[in-house]
């Protein structure tokens, strides 16, 4: 008896070991609000697998330092690692048109293209290609998994594989890949567009610009200098904050077009240095305040908390007050009203 009652406590041990270790990812909020404890390193997912840092920033030789792509191992970008020492390969990525239009109800499309540069030769770049590459092109160098193939990806999010979202997301793994995420030949339709037609003036509209209600950018010498908000908006900002549009440490790093209006990129969602944690400051102040932990999910640029799932009706969820940044139409300041934001 007294070995069968040693066998069930061990087997209840390794029980509760193995639970702990498939939960411990989870960014939970404790104490104040807005303070988070992660509970896994920063840079999660982008760890690459042991491989760190180097995985995208690879210290000799490019590419070939990070093993070549993830089909074959060969390079085909020639001025691979001269920028950033960026350590994927993105020659298939050069001279490529990728179509990220959503289809209207009349069956036409909407014209997001995003046509890359012919080669990786940032010397000869124009600066909107040199933003779309650093913005963009790094990024489908491993999230593309059709033309790209990059190495070290599984395709699975890494929330998801180590028990940090809620049960109500699903038991189908969600793709990391852009490109190749089962939908077959539409490629990015599916995907949000980014680029230099996906304008802030476009989403936003009649509150780009608006200094009474809105949001305004001014840009002198093809970058934005300031940042205003007004009215209804910095109700907003009030309540949420603009982390994407501001990017706190990374002041205005959005890039514009040329016809100087500022366009979506890859990284005015995502900051790929940081999982599971914003951090408000003087830039970018999150609900009036440049003090600050929040939790986030997904690399999401500002408080993203998928597990607060026990929001009050009186309250707003980070996960949907981050898209109202731009979709501001759709938020309760657009709308007359104004909430604070369960974080």
């Amino acid at each position: 008896m007294r070995k069968v009652l040693l066998v069930v406590l061990l087997v209840v041990m390794v029980g509760a070991m193995a639970a702990a270790q498939v939960t411990q990812g989870a960014p939970t909020t404790t104490g104040a609000p807005g303070s988070v404890a992660p509970l896994v390193d920063v840079l999660g997912a982008h760890n690459n697998y042991g491989r760190g840092c180097a995985g995208c920033h690879a210290p000799h030789s490019g590419a070939r330092g990070a093993g070549g792509n993830g089909v074959n191992g060969t390079v085909t970008d020639a001025y691979t690692g001269e920028n950033a020492l960026f350590a994927q390969d993105m020659g298939p990525l050069w001279n490529q048109t990728l179509d990220f239009s959503d289809v209207t109800n009349t069956g036409s499309r909407k014209n997001y293209l995003l046509v890359t540069p012919t080669s990786g030769n940032y010397s000869a770049m124009t600066a909107q290609q040199y933003a779309d590459t650093r913005s963009i092109i790094m990024c489908l160098a491993c999230h593309d998994g059709s033309l790209a193939k990059g190495a070290m990806m599984q395709n699975w999010a890494y929330e998801q594989q180590i028990g940090a979202l809620p049960s109500s997301y699903g038991t189908g793994h969600i793709p990391t890949l852009l490109g190749n995420d089962g939908t077959g030949s539409e490629i990015y339709n599916n995907d949000h567009p980014v680029g230099e037609s996906a304008t802030l003036s476009a989403v936003l509209g009649s509150y780009y610009g608006d200094g009474t209600n809105g949001i305004t950018f001014t840009v002198s010498g093809g970058k934005i200098t300031s940042i205003t908000t007004a009215g209804q908006y910095q109700s907003f900002v009030n309540s949420y904050g603009a982390p994407a549009l501001f990017k706190g440490a990374y002041s205005y790093p959005t890039p514009v077009n040329a016809s100087n209006v500022p366009y979506l990129v890859c990284t005015t969602c995502h900051d790929q240095h940081v999982m599971n944690v914003y951090a408000a400051s003087a830039n970018s102040p999150i609900a009036g305040s440049a003090t600050g932990t929040y939790a986030k999910y997904f690399f999401v640029n500002g408080p993203y908390n998928v597990n607060n799932v026990s929001v009050p009706p009186t309250q707003a969820a980070s996960t949907t007050q981050f898209c109202r940044q731009c979709h501001f139409g759709e938020s309760n300041e657009a709308n007359g009203g104004s909430l604070p934001t369960a974080f």
